[in-house]
């Protein structure tokens, strides 16, 4: 028995995996044996993941907040096209760790002026590359871990003890061995272990903003010009504020806030 991956791969169908990432999405134990025992019902050799992945995210609403958690690799997609807003995501999970943050830097290098996505203080000053991928089944190779590297060695006039790459996908064997090569950290999905950018977000319910699903579409645009894109930041901001710097009115507002609550539960 075989699924179809978006990358075009095959992987052995696991309902072990179904039920492991139910529970990791908050789901009961209850819950989890009901989607392995739907799923099982439904599947079809080579099934692809991503009709297996449609039908668990209607099957675990049966559960507040399960099933926009289960979804968190698609909210993460739907923060493009392009990369500014998942930069700017990035950077907020960094602060709730404690890390001082600026974005869309730009730096004098040897010759050119180069383009820094993040600089993050903590325990050192970190130069941070975002490497940003909209559409599924996409890894992200080795040309972002050289070009990353270059460029903390050309911007060395600014005292950066290492650099990071940052990205929301997996990412090739090469990239990983250059980087612990050269100790370029990485944070990718699913690496390193336990540590990951899922990880990073679960920790916390640092859950982007699109993982609200009671909204439409055109109302995150307005979030990301107030510069909220962290959904648990709706909770900690006035609801009149919101509504100024977003010019969304109250109603969808306390709409978006209940379902916050649904999803990071206890996270205040």
């Amino acid at each position: 028995m075989h699924v179809l991956k978006s990358s075009g791969d095959e992987e052995r169908f696991s309902p072990k995996k179904i039920y492991k990432t139910v529970l990791d999405a908050g789901g009961s134990k209850k819950l989890a044996n009901g989607a392995v025992r739907e799923v099982k019902k439904m599947y079809w050799e080579r099934m692809s993941t991503k009709e297996i992945l449609k039908f668990l995210v209607e099957f675990l609403k049966q559960e507040p907040g399960v099933s926009q958690r289960y979804d968190l690799k698609r909210a993460i997609m739907s923060l493009g096209p392009d990369g500014f807003v998942f930069e700017q995501f990035f950077a907020r999970v960094l602060e709730y760790y404690g890390y001082k943050t600026t974005i869309d830097n730009k730096l004098k290098g040897k010759r050119i002026i180069e383009e820094v996505d993040i600089v993050a203080v903590k325990d050192k000053k970190w130069m941070i590359e975002c490497k940003y991928h909209n559409e599924p089944g996409i890894i992200t190779k080795l040309h972002p871990a050289l070009y990353t590297y270059a460029r903390f060695l050309d911007l060395q006039r600014y005292n950066f003890d290492a650099p990071w790459l940052v990205t929301n996908t997996k990412c090739s064997w090469d990239a990983v061995e250059y980087a612990k090569g050269v100790n370029l950290r990485i944070t990718g999905w699913k690496y390193p272990a336990n540590d990951g950018l899922q990880d990073l977000i679960m920790k916390k319910n640092l859950y982007p903003v699109t993982i609200l699903k009671s909204i439409p579409g055109e109302i995150f645009n307005r979030l990301y010009s107030a510069k909220i894109v962290v959904a648990r930041d709706l909770l900690e901001i006035p609801l009149n504020e919101i509504s100024r710097r977003t010019g969304i009115d109250q109603k969808t507002i306390s709409k978006m806030i209940e379902e916050v609550k649904e999803i990071c539960g206890n996270c205040i």
